[in-house]
Order: C-alpha cells, then sequence, then structure tokens
C-alpha cells in the first residue's frame, strides 16, 4: 500500500491562501523557496518510471551494499522502491510534508531508510552515494548549475545518477547542457500505466 495526497489542488490551494495572507499582513511579496510550492503533494509521472526500470534491469543486487539518494523524494515512491530491492536509502526534499509522507511510506522497510530536510542549493551531506534518483526535477532550468554541483559532491566515483523526466522542453534543452558540463551521457525510456507516452530516463555518469 501506498500513502499520497487524495487532493494535490486543495494542498496548492492552501499554501494559495497563507502565501495571500502573509502577503497582506507584511506588505511584501513571498518568492523563491520560502512560496513552498506542494511539489511533493503529487504523484509524478517519472517516479513510477524509474520505479519500474530499477526492477525490470535489476539495478540494485541484494548481494552489494549500495547507498541511495531519493533527492526531491515527494511521496517516496522510487526511493521506497529501491529499498524494497535491499538498497539503503536517504530520502531527501526540500518540504517538511514530503519528509512526512516518505517515512509513512517506507515504514515496512523502515530499517533501511532514512530521511533528512536538503536545500541542493546549499546543503553538503558529506556523505557519497553509488544511485542518485530524481524524479521530474529538471522543470526549472536555473537549477541545473545547482544540480549539477549536487550531484559531484555526493555521488561516489563509480556511481549513477539516474533523473525521470516526462517529456518536457526543458528536458530537451538539459542534455545538451549537461554533456557539455562532462558528464557520461545515456537515454532511455520506461513506459508507465500513468500515461501514453514513456517517461525518459536520463543516466548520468562522471
Amino acid at each position: 500500500m501506498f500513502t499520497r495526497v487524495r487532493e494535490p489542488e486543495r494542498v496548492l490551494n492552501d499554501i494559495c491562501r497563507r502565501i495571500d495572507i502573509e502577503e497582506r499582513l507584511t506588505g511584501k511579496r513571498v518568492t523563491g523557496d520560502h512560496l513552498g510550492l506542494p511539489y511533493w503533494a503529487e504523484l509524478w509521472d517519472s517516479s513510477i518510471g524509474i520505479g519500474m526500470w530499477m526492477i525490470a534491469t535489476k539495478l540494485i543486487q541484494r548481494s552489494t551494499r549500495v547507498r541511495v539518494l531519493d533527492l526531491g523524494c515527494g511521496m517516496g515512491l522510487s526511493g521506497t522502491v529501491a529499498a524494497l530491492l535491499g538498497a539503503e536509502v536517504t530520502f531527501a526534499d526540500i518540504e517538511q510534508d514530503s519528509i512526512l509522507f516518505s517515512r509513512l511510506n517506507g515504514l515496512r522497510v523502515s530499517s533501511k531508510i532514512r530521511a533528512r530536510r536538503v536545500d541542493w542549493q546549499r546543503d553538503d551531506l558529506m556523505e557519497k552515494f553509488d544511485l542518485i534518483i530524481g524524479s521530474d526535477v529538471l522543470y526549472e532550468r536555473t537549477q541545473w548549475s545547482h544540480l549539477d554541483r549536487f550531484f559531484r559532491t555526493h555521488l561516489a566515483p563509480e556511481g549513477t545518477v539516474l533523473l525521470g523526466e516526462p517529456g518536457r522542453q526543458t528536458g530537451d534543452l538539459f542534455v545538451p547542457w549537461i554533456q557539455n558540463a562532462g558528464w557520461q551521457f545515456h537515454r532511455h525510456e520506461q513506459p508507465v500505466p500513468t500515461r501514453p507516452v514513456p517517461i525518459r530516463l536520463f543516466m548520468l555518469k562522471r
């Protein structure tokens, strides 16, 4: 069983009302990270695609220790799949509600998971991961340089970054950008039952 937000639009409406009240009281615009937009409350097709890919390709082997970081974990679907496959998983998201849901969904493999609030623009977790997964994290081009730095800081020497991307124009532009940044790049496609078009999977190695 997977616990998810029943009405993501209601979460967004509640946050918009909070922001409106705050702006009226302070006379200041709420911008940037302070918006707290509930991207975490949507179960993204990319997370389904990553989970299905990890299962189908046996990307995680129980016979070896695999450290996985689920970056921008949302409600924790991809990371939970990785933990069920035997990996040691760290859920990471900037929103505390996301951390709560990912912990809840990972209860059946609680010995394999931990969760922490992470801002990929600023934080250094002081550890390396064999696999960093990210579901639909490429939507803003302004975030790419931050993600590039974060990946380089936290990826183990022989590790892999696995990104799920639903086919946005930003995803098209990301491919030459990340290749020019010096990463080895491979693209795959994963059909998912929630949409007619496959999810694009971008695999990066140093």
